[in-house]
């Protein structure tokens, strides 16, 4: 009944293995398979091998961890599913998330982050996320040691506009309301994109020359204008799509720089920039599913590791789950309904979370047998074991 989803999982895992050792392999394949079991990325926790310690295997992922380069595969991965789905009017989202490491004092490269569930600011790692049709595309830490924030979205959003041919609108929320930006979006990587602007946003109204606050604007649709970087001049290479309109009752309206090829209403335009909580529910699923901000290493390049193998993991679940809907074999079908009878039990709805939920009771972890088996003679070689052993 579940052998659909272990196959999945297991198939799925291949694609990453590009250039790795067996033994790498192996304790790759261990850890994606404990962080559905376990559900959070404690390595000691994630030990599978009845026969040996959990600090003993915990030491041999954290090793392994160390001498491998996991999130240019796992991008890659990603990006080969979306680029089939990506359509010329397709929304890929970009946005910030953080991991606070409040506690933490040893972890490499730890910088100052806003945490959004306290509002301080507390040591931890900024990531870049890009997502598109229910993938997390991307999941990138922020290297601030050598990057700004502005370089590493500039470079994110290039390569991947180019990986799409151009197709998508790029969807952005009011912490990337940037002039410059919005040139580098128009003339260096020639995207289409919605940007949430700030209301003390000038900018100039072409048909009447008026410079104007955005608060001050009615609600409508406008063609505009910018400012030069000092506001002392007005940028007449490029004119915007501005739209104001409210969306929720008693709240301000929401305000939209946009550049689209095709012509849309100010409702549709609003509904497509809503989108953007996609990658949101992405990070959010990524938190709480697995944990995501419970890593505990001390060396960088582990923790980038367990963070590319979050997102991995999050969008097999989203692929496993939408590839049950699809397919009819025999083998989908019954995890189908063990699925369903779950989600009926729990009361739960019917939801990649909710299916995240059901791999994490339901799948049991890899069980690796002893070479020699007490009272029993070993019918075959030691390689030949080997072959034989479940993995």
């Amino acid at each position: 009944m579940m052998k659909y989803i272990h196959d999945t999982i297991q198939n799925t895992s291949r694609s990453i293995f590009k250039g790795f050792t067996r033994p790498q392999k192996k304790a790759v394949t261990e850890v994606i398979r404990g962080l559905f079991v376990a559900g959070e990325p404690i390595l000691r926790r994630l030990a599978q091998h009845p026969e040996k310690s959990s600090k003993r295997q915990g030491d041999k992922y954290s090793f392994h961890l160390g001498n491998i380069n996991l999130p240019d595969v796992v991008d890659e991965m990603a990006l080969k599913r979306a680029k089939a789905e990506v359509k010329k009017n397709t929304i890929i989202a970009y946005d910030l998330t953080d991991i606070s490491k409040e506690a933490a004092e040893k972890m490499e490269k730890l910088t100052w982050v806003h945490d959004g569930s306290t509002n301080t600011i507390q040591p931890g790692y900024t990531l870049h996320g890009i997502g598109v049709n229910g993938l997390l595309l991307k999941l990138r830490v922020h290297e601030g040691d050598i990057h700004t924030v502005n370089q590493t979205r500039k470079e994110i959003v290039k390569n991947l506009s180019r990986s799409f041919n151009g197709k998508g609108i790029w969807v952005f929320d009011r912490g990337n309301d940037c002039k410059q930006w919005f040139v580098d979006l128009r003339q260096e990587i020639n995207t289409q994109f919605i940007c949430r602007l700030r209301e003390k946003r000038l900018v100039v109204i072409k048909e009447t020359g008026a410079i104007m606050k955005l608060k001050e604007l009615p609600e409508g649709v406008f063609e505009i204008y910018l400012m030069n970087k000092n506001n002392t001049r007005v940028d007449r290479r490029y004119v915007h799509t501005l739209v104001i309109r409210k969306h929720l009752p008693n709240k301000p309206p929401i305000r939209l720089l946009c550049h689209l090829h095709d012509v849309y209403t100010s409702k549709e335009i609003v509904e497509m920039y809503l989108q953007r909580w996609g990658v949101e529910n992405l990070f959010k699923r990524a938190k709480q599913k697995f944990l995501l901000e419970k890593i505990r290493v001390l060396n960088y390049q582990k923790f980038v590791n367990l963070v590319a193998l979050i997102q991995f993991v999050t969008n097999v679940s989203t692929i496993s789950f939408f590839n049950l809907q699809r397919l009819t074999n025999s083998l989908i079908s019954g995890a189908l309904l063990s699925y369903q009878f779950f989600i009926k039990r729990h009361t739960l709805s019917f939801n990649v979370d909710s299916f995240i939920t059901f791999l994490q009771q339901s799948l049991k972890p890899f069980i690796f047998h002893a070479e020699k088996p007490p009272n029993q003679q070993n019918l075959f070689s030691k390689h030949q074991l080997g072959k034989l052993v479940p993995f």
